[in-house]
C-alpha cells in the first residue's frame, strides 16, 4: 500500500521534543542468549545460517513447525509487523505478548496502538510484504536516535520521492540497516524472503552487525555542492544559481513546476539547540515578516530522505510554499518548494527534485 511521505512520526506543536519512553529499556535488551534449536532447511553452510541462528537467539523470529524455519518462505504482513512489534516492546519496556486469534491479532492491535503501521493499512495479513512495507514498518520500531547515519548515501536508483516509504527506505540505508542488493538497487515492490529479513532484523537490533556502503549512484542531472559543503543538489532541466540569504549559503532552481530553494545555515550562529528550536525561530520570522501567516499544514516531524525533518506548509498569494528543515553535523538546512496553488503535477516534480539533497556526514 503507498503512502505519503507523512506519516507517523510525533506530531509537532511549536515546542517539541523527541523523548524516549520513560519505561524504556534501550538496545541493551537485545542480547542473543537464547535457544538456537536447529532447522532441518538451514544448513550451516549457508549464507543466511548465522543470520537465523542470530534472530532465533534474539527471540525476534521462530521457525515454521516441523524443524523447519523456511528461508526461501516469502514475509508476509503478519511476520514483519510481529518482529517490529516484539523490538519496539523490547525497546521500550511495554507489555507486548504475541497471539490471538488470528495468531498475529496481538501484534496489530500493537502495531496500531504505537504508531508502527496505520490503521488497516493492510488487507490481507497473510500475503507476502513487500520491501518497501517491509521498511516502513521496521524503520519505526525504533525511535530514530537508536539509527544514526554511518552511510552518505546520495541515491538508490530504483527509490525515488513517490516510492512508498522511501524516507524510511533512505533512513534504514543510512544507517546500514538496508544494503539492497548485489546491483546497488532495492526492489521496493518485491516480496522479501524469511532469511533476508533475518539479517536486517539482526542489524536492526545490533547496531554492532550494521553495514557500511559506498552507495553514490549518480542521479541524471547537473549535482552542485553548496559552497560551506554542507550539502549537494542535482539539478535537471531548468536554472540554478548561488544565493546568500538570511545569512546563510545556499542554492535556488527554477523550471516550469515553481523554485527550489536550499540554504544553510551554520550552527554557530545560531540560538537554536535543536532543530526544531531552529525552526521554529524560521517560521516565526516569516510570521513578522509577512504580518502574520495562515498554515496551510501545522508543522510537523516527518521523515525527509531517511532524515527527521521538521515540515510546515503556506500560501502567499497564488503560491503554495512547502518548508523542510533538516540537521547536518554543522548546520540546519532549510528547502522551501515554491509551486503554484492548485497544481497537481508541480510539487511532485520539485519533491523529486529537493529528494536528491545529499548531506554531509
Amino acid at each position: 500500500m503507498a503512502h505519503t511521505l507523512f506519516r507517523r512520526l510525533a506530531p509537532l506543536g511549536l515546542a517539541l521534543t523527541l523523548a524516549v519512553p520513560a519505561l524504556a529499556a534501550g538496545m541493551d535488551t537485545f542480547v542473543p542468549d537464547g535457544t538456537y534449536p536447529g532447522f532441518s532447511d538451514v544448513s550451516a553452510g549457508a549464507w543466511y545460517a548465522a543470520d537465523v541462528e542470530q534472530a532465533v537467539k534474539l527471540g525476534l523470529m521462530k521457525g515454521k513447525g516441523d524443524g523447519r524455519f523456511d528461508p526461501q518462505g516469502q514475509l508476509s504482513a503478519a511476520e514483519a509487523i510481529t518482529m517490529a512489534a516484539q523490538v519496539h516492546s523490547a525497546y521500550t519496556g511495554q507489555n507486548f505478548t504475541p497471539g490471538g486469534s488470528p495468531w498475529y491479532e496481538n501484534a496489530v492491535d500493537y502495531a496500531e496502538e504505537n504508531g508502527l503501521i496505520l490503521r488497516k493499512e493492510f488487507s490481507d495479513y497473510s500475503a507476502p510484504i513487500t520491501r518497501s512495507d517491509m521498511a516502513g514498518i521496521f524503520a519505526y520500531a525504533l525511535p530514530a536516535e537508536e539509527l544514526p547515519r554511518i552511510n552518505r548515501v546520495a541515491s538508490i536508483p530504483d527509490v525515488t520521492s513517490s516510492t512508498a516509504h522511501a524516507g524510511a527506505i533512505y533512513l534504514l540505508y543510512n544507517a546500514g540497516v538496508l544494503a539492497g542488493t548485489g546491483d546497488g538497487t532495492f526492489s521496493p515492490d518485491a516480496p522479501i524472503d524469511r532469511s533476508s529479513a533475518a539479517a536486517i532484523l539482526n542489524r536492526l537490533a545490533l547496531p554492532e552487525s550494521r553495514v557500511t556502503s559506498a552507495l553514490d549512484t549518480p542521479v541524471d542531472g547537473t549535482t552542485v555542492e553548496n559552497t560551506d559543503g554542507a550539502f549537494r543538489l542535482t539539478f535537471g532541466a531548468g536554472n540554478w544559481e548561488e544565493v546568500q540569504q538570511d545569512g546563510a549559503a545556499g542554492l535556488t532552481f527554477t523550471d516550469q513546476n515553481g523554485t527550489l530553494k536550499a540554504l544553510s545555515f551554520a550552527k554557530s550562529g545560531q540560538n537554536a539547540a535543536t532543530l526544531t528550536d531552529f525552526s521554529v525561530s524560521r517560521l516565526t520570522a516569516l510570521r513578522d515578516a509577512l504580518g502574520g501567516v495562515e498554515l496551510l499544514e501545522q508543522p510537523d516531524v516527518i521523515l525527509f530522505r531517511g532524515l527527521p525533518a521538521v515540515f510546515y506548509r503556506y500560501q502567499e498569494g497564488t503560491t503554495v510554499y512547502t518548508v523542510f528543515s533538516v540537521e547536518n553535523s554543522n548546520s540546519y538546512v532549510e528547502l522551501t518548494l515554491a509551486a503554484p496553488a492548485g497544481s497537481e503535477d508541480a510539487y511532485p516534480a520539485l519533491l523529486h527534485t529537493a529528494y536528491t539533497l545529499d548531506l554531509a556526514l
